[in-house]
């Protein structure tokens, strides 16, 4: 190797090293971190977490890897390395639960100090899976769960179309996170939108409406949605990632 290096003339040795670094710089690590529990707090184990990028930094062209999965620890933990700027749908499907899924923005802040590396994400994604209603209800949503996991768009449009009326507003958010997984946005949204309106209170129901103006490029919109669905909860793990996301929101000038 030092013969090679001695042949070699020492211009092309610089240029080799800058680009090396530059190629370095352009690949930063990152990781976001989360966790998955009950209402209560227990760890849900074995909990499929799945990241897609919707669009890139700013909203623009995404490169880059676009999908990650990832599957709960004991403590209901979770860890993405690698993952780009840009807009994200995260999608939890946990045994024996109603899926959950949000889309938020992420903002990539590099990590100071003098041992750090990379890039961080100051927050983590706490979510809490609800379990099914019972009887035929909580039936017709696990099924509709998984055909949308299948690929099976129309089958879900028809299994949710049967929820009824008087659905309460878990119920309805349930569906529209089903929504959310078989990428029937507008569906989700009409669902989300009956879930607020049924209790105007509503977290869940508040996030999925945030969620799905995110997802269509409803940026002013969106930001005042995750605000409002900050106001509906006391978890400061939420309210942290929901205040980033309202942040990250007005750094987006693309409309």
């Amino acid at each position: 190797m030092r013969m090679v290096l001695r042949s070699m003339p020492a211009a092309t040795i610089a240029v080799a090293c800058l680009a090396s670094a530059a190629a370095t710089a352009q690949q930063p690590v990152s990781r976001l971190k989360g966790r998955i529990t009950t209402e209560t707090g227990a760890p849900i184990a074995n909990a499929e977490v799945r990241a897609e990028a919707l669009y890139g930094s700013a909203a623009g062209t995404f490169a880059g890897q676009r999908t990650f999965s990832e599957r709960t620890n004991a403590k209901g933990e979770w860890t993405i390395m690698g993952i780009a700027p840009g807009i994200w749908e995260f999608d939890i499907v946990a045994p024996g639960a109603l899926p959950e899924a949000v889309a938020l923005p992420i903002r990539l802040l590099t990590a100071s100090g003098p041992n750090a590396g990379g890039q961080l994400l100051p927050w983590q994604l706490v979510m809490k899976p609800l379990p099914p209603p019972a009887g035929a209800p909580g039936a017709t949503l696990m099924a509709a769960l998984e055909a949308a996991r299948d690929g099976r768009g129309s089958e879900v449009r028809t299994l949710l179309s049967r929820v009824a009326e008087d659905a309460d507003a878990d119920y309805l958010s349930g569906a529209g996170r089903i929504a959310m997984l078989a990428r029937d946005t507008p569906l989700a949204r009409t669902l989300f939108l009956r879930a607020l309106e049924r209790d105007p209170a509503s977290y869940r129901a508040a996030m999925g409406v945030a969620s799905t103006l995110l997802i269509q490029r409803d940026f002013d919109n969106a930001s005042r949605a995750f605000d409002a669905a900050r106001s509906r909860t006391h978890d400061k793990d939420e309210q942290k990632f929901l205040t980033f996301a309202v942040g990250d929101l007005a750094t987006i000038k693309a409309r």
